[in-house]
């Protein structure tokens, strides 16, 4: 406080609770220009409840003036726990300054905070504590709605719409191969149309699936999930092109077209390099 009061400098705004007119934010300031006996001070105001202002007051004070002690940081995510247990640990972990990690085992101890089925993350979204659990359910809602759109089957499921296309080719791979979903194909299975998967792509896929400059990127994952989808449906696109309804195959087959046009430049622009 009397390092602030010495300092001739225009100090931030303090941030004041609208309702409690409480000072959530800037308490050394605020004595600071006391004590050099000034009368008005620069002031926000926070509008939310209580629980939003402590919120507010614990982040606030992990990023500037006098950093909260480990303890304050303990005793912080504690009750932000109690009060926000929808609140992801890395979410919790932003507010308070304490590692991911330490955040867990505060929740861990809190056993009435431990069995929520989702929590919401940085983003604000909302994600599934238990993934394969919520996997599960969208393999048994794809069962009863084989038609579902991603988005429906992402409802359904509390997952988003990338995690139900990965679900929704696993279910088709376990279909048409009668594999298990987690399942790739292997050298020598044949597809449902009687068809072997090609023995050197199959070896092409494992050595792109190795190189670490592949594998250790979103775009090489992609690649490689794409090819290993391609090669499945290849050996069994018969199963795939009578499970298409009446009504969609000329939209199914339009829409081949233009993927199938994307891919001979993608081949064309690889063969280039």
């Amino acid at each position: 406080m009397r390092a602030i009061a010495e300092l001739d400098d225009e100090l931030q705004p303090i941030i004041v609770h609208k309702e409690s007119l409480r000072v959530i934010d800037g308490m050394h300031r605020l004595r600071a220009r006391a004590e050099r006996g000034d009368t008005t001070i620069r002031a926000r105001y926070f509008s939310g409840s209580e629980s939003e202002a402590f919120l507010f007051a614990v982040q606030s004070n992990t990023k500037h003036g006098l950093p909260l002690t480990r303890e304050d940081r303990r005793a912080a995510a504690e009750r932000i726990i109690k009060t926000f247990p929808a609140m992801s640990d890395r979410a919790l972990s932003k507010y308070t300054g304490l590692a991911q990690q330490t955040v867990a085992r505060i929740r861990q101890q809190l056993p009435s905070c431990r069995s929520r089925k989702s929590r919401i993350g940085v983003d604000g979204r909302a994600r599934p504590v238990n993934p394969e659990e919520n996997r599960r359910i969208a393999e048994e809602f794809l069962k009863e709605n084989p038609h579902a759109s991603l988005r429906q089957i992402a409802r359904a499921a509390n997952i988003s719409p990338s995690t139900a296309q990965d679900v929704r080719r696993r279910t088709i791979r376990q279909r048409n191969s009668g594999e298990p979903a987690a399942r790739r194909p292997t050298a020598g299975s044949p597809g449902k149309n009687g068809q072997v998967p090609d023995p050197g792509l199959l070896h092409d896929l494992a050595l792109l699936a190795r190189d670490p400059s592949v594998r250790h990127t979103e775009a090489g994952r992609m690649l490689v999930q794409w090819l290993r989808l391609t090669m499945v449906v290849g050996t069994n696109h018969t199963i795939v092109v009578n499970s298409v309804p009446e009504h969609c195959a000329e939209i199914a087959a339009r829409a081949m077209r233009v993927c199938t046009a994307h891919l001979e430049e993608f081949v064309r622009k690889l063969e280039r390099r």
